[in-house]
């Protein structure tokens, strides 16, 4: 594989599992160093391993997203051991479906904390440390659903929205530093989280429920981290020098078809 990131550090969160896991694989294998962090541990000694099998090495930390002492602390030690980053990627995220008059203080204060405040840390934290190697890239993970929202997810497409105004009005700050920021937000694809969703189902439920999402889009199929992975690493790279402060779609065509 072509090393188009080397020499570059690349900070990654949820990388345990699904869109963070083969977005921090993707670039390492493309030469960043890559530092991994999640609150899974289990997940991210799992990620090491399998990076290690690739040939490849990525150090991970446990680190809670929505703890900015904690985020500190792992920029720092990430410092410590590879220098400053030049690539951030914030993939950790969570999804709860829920009814919103039924929703708690704390399932609200839980999305809000770990979807959006997470990634405002974690690019408050890069972007001095980006300012001292002359510039970096910035994606945040946002979702289709700050466009076309489902029923239960009034506080998660709310939170995605805000992530997509954030990144965009972000650039207005740090565009005179060569830094990009940019956002995508995918459609349905493969990861734990929907497969949580399904595992409450019945195997004929789950059966239509997915043939559903599959027919929800104009590809008819439902995606797969590597091809947001691949989407991302066009934005942290050489090919995307004048995009910023955008957003990517990765939906299949969801978005035009809206059908669901």
């Amino acid at each position: 594989m072509m090393k188009d990131f080397k020499g570059d550090v690349a900070f990654v969160t949820g990388a345990a599992a699904g869109l963070g896991r083969a977005i921090a694989i993707d670039l390492a294998l493309s030469g960043a160093q890559v530092w991994g962090i999640d609150i899974d541990e289990a997940g991210l000694q799992s990620l090491e391993t399998q990076a290690h099998d690739l040939g490849i090495e990525i150090q991970t930390d446990k680190c809670d997203i929505s703890d900015l002492v904690q985020v500190k602390s792992s920029f720092l030690s990430m410092k410590e051991r590879f220098g400053a980053n030049t690539i951030l990627v914030t993939a950790a995220g969570i999804g709860l479906y829920v009814d919103f008059v039924e929703m708690t203080d704390q399932e609200m204060r839980k999305i809000i904390d770990v979807n959006f405040i997470g990634s405002i840390y974690c690019a408050q934290a890069s972007i001095p440390l980006m300012r001292s190697q002359g510039g970096g890239k910035i994606v945040f993970v946002s979702s289709i659903q700050a466009q076309l929202s489902l029923q239960g997810c009034v506080v998660y497409a709310a939170q995605k929205a805000a992530l997509n105004s954030a990144a965009r009005t972000l650039v207005l700050e740090v565009g005179g530093d060569n830094i990009r920021v940019n956002t995508v937000s995918p459609g349905t694809i493969d990861t734990p989280m929907l497969r949580r969703d399904l595992a409450g189902m019945n195997t004929e439920e789950s059966s239509q429920f997915l043939k559903k999402v599959e027919g929800a889009n104009v590809i008819g199929t439902i995606g797969t981290p590597q091809q947001v992975a691949d989407v991302v690493h066009y934005l942290v790279s050489e090919k995307s020098t004048y995009v910023t402060g955008t957003d990517i779609v990765v939906d299949g065509g969801f978005s035009v078809l809206k059908k669901f």
